[in-house]
């Protein structure tokens, strides 16, 4: 993410150094460190502990004078600068898509933005650990069940689904932008990288992180739409179920290998936007995800993970190589996986 973190005594369930995971990206600088102790503030807000710091702003956990509420309070230093100004309009486009996802569970909720002297801050709820956290330091890579993770993806889906429907892509979605609040639900941070619809393509390539980027973002695509999306919360399902990251390619060409050497290459050939160019060699035609979760009625014991029928079915429409066929997060919201055994609902 670029940003260092620093990491306070008085941690809990809301693993500061993780707030740090939601923000923008940011190229590190080096000899650049965050001030050790914490920093007070004049108006509303006052600055409690130091999160983390990148080239450009530093994350601090504030507490709201008005309110006494803890938030998390990003600030950028509004200097001079063809990188400082990429940034700030980041920062802008991600105070804009927050507003106007304010009210969905599902999506961190601002709660104040604007200048602080030379800063432009943006205060957030403090929500909680990021979901890569929870996997990695809670879970210790253990597998959630079909049941857990039906209940998380449909939250990821419904927040994912306001955002589409507003006109938003978000295309940086990943569990290091997901917040875990002390009830154990989610909430996606981290919309610096979100891009609006309205004006159409082209539209930036390459973009996000690598490993929950869809195959027309590996293969140049820059007439992309929402299904980019759709292709990460796809990515996300296979992990949670798993237990750890389904491709682990180092490059572009490597990742890309992994997927149509998992998914085949017969899908991808499909898409009107394929051009013909050369794919990986030595990958098959057809699909080898259903080995990788297999039927609770064809497992073996302390085999792969299993999934239902219908739970396959969203898996593999999400992760479709043709992003023609690909689900839409709406879309998968409406299947039948989402109408069993749910207790939790989730406005749109």
């Amino acid at each position: 993410m670029g940003w260092s973190t620093s990491t306070p005594p008085r941690m809990g369930v809301a693993a500061l150094d993780d707030v740090v995971a939601a923000t923008p990206a940011a190229p590190n600088k080096k000899n650049q460190r965050a001030p050790a102790t914490p920093t007070g503030s004049s108006g509303r807000f006052h600055r409690l502990e130091v999160l983390g710091a990148g080239t450009f702003g530093v994350v601090y956990r504030a507490r709201d004078r008005r309110t006494g509420e803890i938030v998390a309070m990003k600030c950028l230093r509004a200097s001079d600068g063809g990188d400082v100004r990429r940034y700030l309009s980041d920062f802008a486009s991600e105070v804009s898509a927050l507003e106007a996802c304010s009210g969905h569970p599902s999506i961190v909720q601002p709660r104040a933005s604007g200048r602080l002297g030379s800063e432009a801050f943006l205060a957030m709820e403090f929500v909680g650990p990021t979901l890569r956290h929870v996997m990695k330091h809670v879970r210790f890579g253990r597998r959630h069940t079909e049941l857990e993770v039906r209940l998380l993806m449909r939250q990821l889906c419904a927040g994912v689904r306001r955002m589409n429907r507003l006109g938003l892509m978000h295309r940086d979605l990943k569990p290091e932008n997901v917040l875990v609040d002390g009830h154990g639900n989610l909430k996606i941070c981290d919309l610096g990288l979100s891009c609006s619809m309205a004006d159409g393509p082209p539209y930036s390539n390459p973009v996000g992180t690598r490993g929950y980027r869809a195959p027309e973002l590996l293969l140049g695509c820059t007439d992309y739409d929402e299904h980019v999306d759709s292709w990460a919360l796809g990515v996300m399902m296979a992990e949670l179920l798993a237990g750890k990251h389904p491709f682990h390619g180092r490059s572009d060409a490597e990742h890309h290998s992994e997927i149509l050497g998992l998914l085949g290459t017969a899908d991808i050939k499909e898409w009107s936007g394929y051009d013909g160019r050369r794919l990986p060699g030595g990958c098959q035609p057809g699909s080898f995800l259903r080995n990788k979760f297999p039927s609770p009625a064809e497992a073996r014991i302390k085999g792969p993970p299993t999934l239902s029928e219908a739970g396959f079915e969203v898996l593999s429409g999400l992760l479709r190589c043709n992003p023609e066929k690909r689900l839409t997060a709406e879309q998968a919201l409406k299947h039948r996986w989402f109408k069993v055994a749910n207790p939790r609902t989730t406005r749109s």
